[in-house]
């Protein structure tokens, strides 16, 4: 899958350890008002998941979203990309962002979906989709865990 990726999802996948085995499978897109909202913000606040975004994006495991200078966003440039070019979906689990997607027809996910998707494509097996699910858990809603893990109890 091609996925754009808002900054809410990125840093979540990053301190439960997770984007390596994403983007492992998925093409991951980031815009580039993202990549400073995470990175050049991130390090001048002194998060280490800032550092680690920057390692991944110069070892090609996140690529920039080239994007019209106009969005000063993420979830504006998340919006206009999606729209101008071909992603599959927009990854995130953000409220406001889910809702401006919803009326805009653009297909999200979740990253607690995204643990799934690996199972069900084989990609991991159940084992390893339950650690990542809970490795997850403390940065996602009660809510999307209890359906993950739902859906992954069914897949047996």
């Amino acid at each position: 899958m091609k996925l754009l990726m808002d900054a809410d999802c990125l840093i979540k996948l990053t301190k439960a350890g997770l984007k390596e085995l994403v983007g492992s499978k998925d093409m991951i897109f980031i815009p580039q008002v993202v990549q400073r909202e995470v990175v050049d913000a991130g390090k001048d606040k002194g998060c280490a998941d800032a550092f680690v975004v920057e390692k991944n994006i110069q070892n090609r495991l996140l690529t920039i979203a080239k994007a019209s200078s106009k969005y000063t966003k993420g979830d504006d440039a998340l919006i206009g990309l999606f729209q101008e070019k071909e992603y599959d979906a927009v990854a995130t689990d953000d409220a406001k962002l889910t809702r401006l997607l919803r009326i805009s027809g653009i297909p999200f996910i979740l990253p607690g979906l995204l643990i799934y998707h690996l199972l069900q494509d084989d990609i991991i097996d159940r084992k390893t989709a339950l650690w990542a699910l809970k490795q997850l858990a403390e940065f996602i809603s009660e809510d999307e865990y209890s359906t993950v893990r739902l859906l992954m109890e069914k897949t047996r």
